[in-house]
C-alpha cells in the first residue's frame, strides 16, 4: 500500500515535469501576442521595476552630480593654485626687470656722471611714514666709508639729498624736502652764461624747489627749461650734480634778486637704490664762517 503512494506521487511529479516543459516550450516560440498568463506576469513585473526605476535613478543621478561638483571643485583649486603661482611668477619677472633698469641705469650713472668721484652704492632699508618726506635710512654706514654731508643722488643720477647722521653699518640721508637754513644748497644754473644762487627751501604743494639770491641784472637771463646742478661753491657738495629744470621765474626779495623755482628731476616717492658722493675737500660751515669773519675783519682794517 505505501509503494503504490510512491509510485502516484513520483508519477504527479513526472506529469508536473512534463506539463512545465511543455509550457516552456510554448512560451519559447515567437508570437505576436502572449498569452495572458504572460502578459500578466509582465505587466506585473514592468509596474514592480516601474515603481523602483525613477527613485533608483535618482538617487544615481544625485551621487553622481556630487561626484562630478567635486571633480570641478578640486579641478578649480588645482587651475587657482596654478594661476597664483603663475601671478607669483609674473610679478617677480617683472621686479627682476625693474631691478635690472635700476642697475643699468646705475652703472651708466656711475660711468657718466661719477667719473672722478669716489662713491659708494646703497639700498634704501628703512623709511618712517611720519618722516617720509624728510628722511630714509640707507644700508652703508661708517664702517663703509660713509661720512655726514656727503651728497646723495639717486640710481638715475638725480641728487636726492645729504648724509645727515652715520652709525657704523648704515646712515640717515636728509631729503631735498628737508632743507633746513643751515643746509641750504649752492646751485647753478647752466646755460650759455653761468648763474648762481642758493636752493633754500621746498614747497610741498607744488612739488618745487625755491633758489634765490639770483643776481638781477639785464645781462642774466633764465630761461624755464635750464638745466640745475650744484655749484660746488658751498664747500659740500661736489660740483656737476643735477638737481632740475627750472619751471618759472619770479622778483626776489625787494625786487633786487630773482628767484627761480626748480622742479626736481628725481623721484623723492620712489627711491631704492643710491649713490652717495665723496668729495675730495669738504669745507666745513664752521671754516666758512670763520673765513668769511677773517675778511670782514681785514676789510675793517
Amino acid at each position: 500500500m505505501s509503494s503504490f503512494f510512491g509510485n502516484k506521487r513520483l508519477i504527479a511529479i513526472l506529469m508536473g515535469l512534463i506539463v512545465l516543459i511543455v509550457v516552456m516550450g510554448a512560451t519559447l516560440k515567437e508570437r505576436p501576442f502572449p498569452t495572458w498568463p504572460e502578459r500578466l506576469v509582465k505587466d506585473s513585473v514592468s509596474f514592480v521595476q516601474g515603481l523602483f526605476y525613477k527613485p533608483t535613478m535618482l538617487v544615481s543621478g544625485f551621487f553622481q552630480d556630487v561626484r562630478d561638483i567635486y571633480n570641478v571643485y578640486e579641478e578649480n583649486k588645482a587651475l587657482k593654485a596654478e594661476l597664483d603661482k603663475h601671478a607669483k611668477l609674473k610679478g617677480e619677472v617683472e621686479e627682476l626687470r625693474r631691478e635690472n633698469a635700476r642697475l643699468r641705469s646705475m652703472i651708466n650713472i656711475k660711468d657718466d656722471k661719477l667719473r672722478g668721484y669716489k662713491w659708494y652704492a646703497a639700498d634704501v632699508i628703512a623709511r618712517t611714514p611720519d618722516r617720509w618726506n624728510n628722511t630714509l635710512i640707507i644700508s652703508k654706514g661708517k664702517n663703509d666709508g660713509i661720512e655726514p654731508d656727503m651728497a646723495v643722488i639717486s640710481s638715475q643720477g638725480a641728487l636726492i639729498g645729504r648724509i645727515k647722521n652715520v652709525s657704523h653699518f648704515s646712515s640717515q640721508v636728509e631729503l631735498l624736502m628737508d632743507i633746513e637754513q643751515a643746509n641750504h644748497i649752492s646751485a647753478v644754473i647752466q646755460g650759455s652764461q653761468a648763474i648762481y644762487g642758493v636752493i633754500e627751501s621746498y614747497d610741498l604743494e607744488k612739488h618745487e624747489l625755491i633758489m634765490r639770491k639770483i643776481p638781477k641784472t639785464k645781462d642774466l637771463k633764465i630761461v624755464p627749461g635750464q638745466y640745475v646742478t650744484t655749484s660746488g661753491m658751498g664747500g659740500v657738495m661736489p660740483p656737476g650734480l643735477v638737481i632740475g629744470r627750472v619751471s618759472s621765474v619770479e622778483e626776489g626779495d625787494y625786487g633786487l634778486t630773482q628767484t627761480a623755482r626748480i622742479t626736481p628731476l628725481a623721484n623723492f616717492y620712489q627711491i631704492e637704490q643710491v649713490f652717495v658722493v665723496k668729495r675730495d675737500f669738504v669745507a666745513k660751515p664752521e671754516s666758512i664762517e670763520q673765513e668769511k669773519e677773517q675778511r670782514a675783519k681785514k676789510a675793517n682794517k
